[in-house]
């Protein structure tokens, strides 16, 4: 058994400890010692039965626990694990039982995949992308660092996304599109061209409406 904790404490911090349980109930494996907020942010103190802290260390047994990070925001995401990467945590990719995943596909260190997601074939889907409960991808397609799929929403093949693009539950993403570092794609939209770095494109087809969003 391997102890691990989850960073964050919210709704997708909840959904990992659920993938924790699947992957136990199949074989055991992991030992969650709880959850870990960043320093003055008002939490609970336990969760699920787990405590919430604010220091890992205080969570530890003697040695670096592995970590899941349960944040959404791929921006907040990738500030999380540069910090706790240079504390010498690990990222172990975690991928729900009820999750299918074709061949040829290649998940980076910290990628999280909710039940009823599929992945079909020569994927590359790199370190810290989560892919939330029943979305799509298909063959050839490119996930950036970073970068979350919400529920539902369906990739298509040959897609590449940059790091940090963030789509919304239910888009979709027509075959062969590319999205650029750190776009938002909005709920619902339809992908139909390519999408530049740093805008929020939402409707069907998807239509630019802002520039200029957060770089990673």
């Amino acid at each position: 058994m391997r102890d691990i904790a989850i960073y964050g404490c919210g709704g997708f911090g909840r959904e990992v400890l659920q993938i924790l349980h699947a992957l136990n109930a199949q074989e055991p494996q992991w030992t969650c010692l709880g959850f870990v907020v960043d320093p003055g942010i008002p939490h609970p103190d336990t969760v699920h039965g787990l405590p919430v802290v604010e220091d890992i260390a205080t969570l530890e047994r003697g040695t670096r626990a592995d970590l899941a990070i349960g944040i959404g925001a791929p921006l907040v995401r990738r500030r999380v694990a540069e910090r706790m990467a240079a504390n010498g945590h690990a990222f172990p990719a975690l991928v729900h039982p009820r999750a299918w995943i074709g061949e040829n596909v290649s998940l980076g260190e910290g990628v999280l995949i909710c039940a009823g997601a599929c992945l079909t074939t020569d994927i590359t889907v790199e370190a810290h992308v989560h892919i939330n409960l029943c979305a799509t991808v298909g063959h050839d397609a490119v996930l950036g660092a970073y970068s979350t799929i919400s529920p539902g929403a369906n990739i298509s093949g040959n897609v590449t996304l940059g790091a940090g693009v963030d789509i919304g539950t239910g888009a979709t993403v027509i075959q062969g599109v590319a999205i650029g570092e750190g776009a938002v794609i909005g709920a619902g939209a339809a992908v139909v061209r390519a999408i530049p770095p740093h805008c929020t494109a939402v409707g069907v087809p998807a239509k630019i409406i802002k520039t200029g969003v957060a770089a990673l």
